[in-house]
């Protein structure tokens, strides 16, 4: 029964979890699969147990974007992050990643937390080199009108265990703000004070943080997420570059960095995130010293 013991606290937490449009991003206590070994089962998947290898197989036999009947379990390593980052862009609902035991690797698609539930904090997803067993079916997948080589798939599929979890790097550390600016733990209460109906705040604010990850890039616009003291963390929602222009490229915004955004705030659906066009106001990244 040892192996059942965490059951009851993650089925718990995952029905309480508030869902969005957008990504939720974990505030105070998320934490919850921070520590290097954290054994997980969900009992009574059905599924066949196989190696990596014996699923390339099956995907290679069957005709292209062919699925199986029946679901598979494969067990192996987080060994490469297609999401970037893995903390999943755009939606929690489902992530990407590569699945690497000693016999092969193969991609996972489409692919929900335990109990076939969405992503809901940043805590949850697994990093590369988190050990996971995942379920669903296979699949040789090509994109219409692509040349390039079907790819083995697993896809539509759930996480189904958790053996280990590799823990985010530590937080670096941020300034305290300059006269004028508040910090990113501010702008979370103050954008928690608001409706949750994602009207904007009456007064726009310079804020500082540092960048914790980059959850999507398109266009010349980032949303990324910030913080100031590594517990409390702040969404800016398509942000721009210096002076409102587009990022040149994703090397402008980056883990890391520190920056001053200058947006007013909102609240949507729990998400404490900037309104509008945030632009920087500074930056630590070096490409824009070049």
């Amino acid at each position: 029964m040892k192996k059942y013991i965490f059951i009851t606290a993650i089925s718990v937490a995952l029905v309480m979890m508030s869902c969005g449009e957008r990504p939720f991003i974990n505030q105070p206590g998320d934490n919850s699969f921070n520590n290097e070994t954290i054994p997980v089962l969900i009992p009574d998947t059905n599924g066949i147990e196989i190696p990596i290898d014996s699923a390339l197989a099956i995907c290679k036999s069957l005709a292209i974007n062919a699925e199986t009947g029946e679901m598979y379990k494969l067990s192996g390593v987080v060994s490469k992050n297609t999401t970037n980052p893995m903390n999943v862009p755009v939606s929690y609902d489902n992530i990407n990643f590569d699945l690497t035991d000693s016999t092969g690797t193969i991609s996972c698609y489409y692919t929900n937390n335990l109990l076939n539930k969405p992503f809901r904090k940043n805590s949850e997803v697994p990093r590369v080199g988190s050990k996971v067993t995942v379920i669903g079916v296979l699949t040789f997948y090509q994109k219409a009108g692509s040349t390039n080589p079907p790819t083995p798939e697993l896809k539509n599929g759930f996480i189904v265990r958790i053996d280990s979890m590799v823990a985010p790097p530590p937080f670096p550390g941020c300034p305290e703000p300059a006269e004028g600016q508040i910090s990113a733990s501010d702008a979370v209460t103050l954008a928690l004070a608001l409706p949750s109906d994602g009207s904007p705040s009456s007064e726009a604010y310079d804020i500082l943080g540092v960048v914790t990850e980059v959850l999507e890039f398109a266009s010349g616009k980032a949303t990324y997420i910030i913080s100031s003291d590594g517990s409390q963390f702040f969404e800016v929602y398509k942000g721009s570059g210096m002076n409102q222009a587009d990022f040149p490229s994703q090397e402008y915004i980056q883990p890391n960095d520190t920056i001053v955004v200058h947006s007013k705030l909102c609240n949507y659906k729990g998400t404490p995130e900037t309104n509008g066009t945030a632009g920087l106001v500074s930056t630590t990244n070096p490409n824009y010293a070049n």
